[in-house]
């Protein structure tokens, strides 16, 4: 859809090198003659999380967090490495309803104890929610519909509210239509509560790990996983968005809560601590899984055990994304083979398109950038 309304066809323009904050990176826009503005895309920019300010002059400023300008190249890699075919197929005997049918078909953890949530004494966040476009609340309202349905999300009436920015998804569902994610702006709800102190791995020292005698991998995503921990009564009040005039909340950890990641981690480890393999390691990085195994037999007899045990303990799988018994694998951007760990080489082409920076803020972004992959660098941080 166009900016003038209709749907158009345009031309994408050859790769151009773009400034934003720090940090200059190449990437291919759409041509629009028409246009009466120079346009980012939303989903950039909440992805970024920038904030658009607009002065009573009619001047426009965006303001984009340091944070974020790190991760910027990966923001703008437009595809993954192809995954591997596998020979080995997944067993028939799995439960079905282990595999998730879409992002809002959630799991609930068994062994979770409702979250309670602890506030500062300062006044609630109650932000409005600005006006969302025709297509985006077509989009968004079966995800909105299928959470209320199976009772993720319920009508409340709070003196908290936050905004909601629905996503869209770069591939299409089996319609034809887009496919939407929902995400909510909790910004100011997680300035506002008492953290906890935070226990999520170290990635570094996840990939050191991985037993150097693994030959063959599988790799298991938890499909909406934070969706799985349910929140306590007394502290879902503290979600409350707004959709058509109504207030609703969550009765499950939302994507976007600082503390999400690293309270589903510790139930994770709870969880499968305990499960017990032929000759394979369990490695776990906040909902991304990966089995890693000697042989072939044994990683396909440890991975349905793994399946298995999942299912026992109420997640929920996508399972177009899981990487089965393969001797080659994609886990948290790196390649992973027998004895072999490297980067990506679309990790490595978005790295390659960084300038060299001029000034401290742009140094500490590109440090930021490269420093995931310092131990891939020769001589990084060190001496020549």
């Amino acid at each position: 859809m166009g900016v003038s309304g209709i749907t158009q066809r345009v031309k994408r323009l050859p790769p151009r090198m773009v400034s934003v904050g720090p940090l200059e990176v190449q990437h291919s826009f759409l041509l629009m003659p028409d246009s009466p503005l120079n346009l980012l895309g939303r989903d950039l920019l909440c992805k970024l999380r920038a904030t658009i300010t607009c002065s009573p002059d009619g001047s426009l400023s965006l303001e984009v967090p340091e944070e974020s300008l790190n991760l910027l190249p990966v923001l703008l890699s437009e595809n993954q490495e192809a995954k591997e075919p596998s020979i080995f197929e997944i067993p028939k005997d799995i439960p079905e309803s282990l595999w998730a049918t879409s992002s809002s078909d959630v799991g609930l953890l068994k062994s979770a104890v409702p979250v309670q949530i602890k506030t500062k004494s300062s006044p609630p966040p109650s932000i409005p929610q600005y006006p969302l476009s025709k297509e985006a609340i077509e989009g968004i309202t079966p995800v909105i519909n299928s959470l209320i349905e199976q009772g993720i999300i319920i009508p409340c009436k709070s003196e908290y509210n936050t905004p909601i920015l629905p996503i869209k998804k770069p591939k299409k569902g089996p319609d034809g239509k887009h496919i939407y994610r929902f995400v909510q702006d909790l910004r100011a709800v997680n300035n506002h509560v008492i953290k906890r102190h935070s226990v999520v791995s170290n990635i570094h020292t996840i990939i050191s790990s991985i037993p150097s005698t693994a030959t063959y991998f599988t790799v298991v995503d938890l499909c909406s996983a934070f969706f799985s921990i349910p929140i306590h009564e007394n502290s879902r009040h503290i979600f409350a968005f707004t959709w058509k005039g109504s207030q609703y909340t969550w009765c499950r950890l939302p994507q976007g809560y600082v503390e999400s990641p690293s309270l589903f981690e510790q139930i994770l480890s709870q969880d499968t601590d305990n499960i017990t393999f032929k000759n394979s390691k369990l490695i776990k990085y906040v909902d991304d899984l990966l089995l890693a195994s000697t042989d072939a037999e044994t990683c396909q007899e440890d991975s349905k055990h793994l399946l298995l045990e999942l299912h026992k303990r109420g997640h929920k799988i996508s399972k177009d994304k899981v990487q089965w018994c393969l001797q080659k694998v994609e886990y948290l951007g790196f390649i992973l083979t027998a004895g072999a760990r490297y980067i990506s080489p679309k990790r490595i082409e978005n790295i390659q398109k960084l300038s060299a920076p001029t000034t401290k803020k742009q140094l500490r972004a590109i440090l930021g950038a490269t420093g995931f992959c310092r131990q891939w660098i020769p001589c990084y941080g060190g001496n020549h």
